[in-house]
């Protein structure tokens, strides 16, 4: 299966509204593009039968991004929906968009997540993973990720769904905090956080700065770092990094 490229690895509803959703993991033929990220596999959740474009223009992205404040802000005008506002940072337009284009014509192969997991333990070039290259990890079944996490060497995860999540979660995702009240309270519940920060704001006494981000000096990749890795991280230190 190594001289394919992408796999469908989930095709059902979505664990935050019920809706039908898609989940795709790349990279097990060609590496990924994104140097903050390094070599990991890259897993993509996605409204099933819409276009991540689309689907966040007409907020149709609630079913794999839940309340997350970094959805596009939508207003009507007349007849159209017009997205007026951005902030997530993953640009819909090209790798969400274009797997999806690819998914909708019949390209890829759907296989088990078992069967996933032995790609990954066996895989020469790279077993680190990302949970969520787009869409939020809690959209999707545990089962779905558990075993792919259990064989990685290590991974990547972040949710804002937090108040909705299984404590279970907590080991395998970094609780995405947009203030540090909010960090401290996720905190509090048990989670390490990832905090987004603004340039002049001072990191928290247990938080460190992204070892990939500028302020940092890019040391790192997350595929060589493997700080996000939730409470299974050897780290007591929650993340922080300067909006970008």
């Amino acid at each position: 299966m190594f001289n394919k490229n992408t796999f469908i690895i989930y095709e059902g509803p979505s664990m935050l509204d019920g809706k039908d959703i898609v989940v795709l993991i790349s990279g097990f033929k060609t590496r990924s593009k994104n140097d903050k990220t390094g070599d990991m596999f890259q897993t993509w959740i996605l409204v099933k039968d819409i276009k991540p474009s689309l689907a966040a223009k007409m907020g149709a992205d609630v079913s794999v991004c839940g309340d997350c404040p970094r959805r596009p802000v939508n207003t009507i005008l007349s007849d159209s929906l017009k997205a007026v506002e951005k902030k997530c940072y993953v640009i819909l337009d090209y790798a969400p968009d274009s797997i999806f284009r690819a998914y909708q014509a019949g390209n890829y192969e759907k296989v088990t997540p078992a069967q996933v997991a032995d790609m990954i333990r066996n895989h020469k070039r790279t077993r680190k993973l990302r949970i969520g290259s787009y869409g939020d990890p809690l959209a999707v079944p545990s089962e779905v990720f558990k075993p792919l996490i259990d064989v990685a060497e290590s991974f990547t995860g972040y949710t804002h769904q937090v108040k909705r999540a299984n404590k279970e979660w907590s080991k395998y995702v970094m609780a995405s905090a947009d203030t540090k009240q909010q960090a401290l309270e996720y905190q509090a519940a048990g989670y390490r956080t990832f905090r987004v920060r603004a340039e002049k704001s001072t990191l928290l006494p247990n938080e460190i700065a992204c070892p990939a981000s500028k302020e940092a000096g890019r040391k790192s990749s997350c595929a060589k770092c493997s700080l996000c890795m939730g409470t299974t991280s050897k780290s007591k230190k929650s993340v922080a990094i300067i909006e970008h």
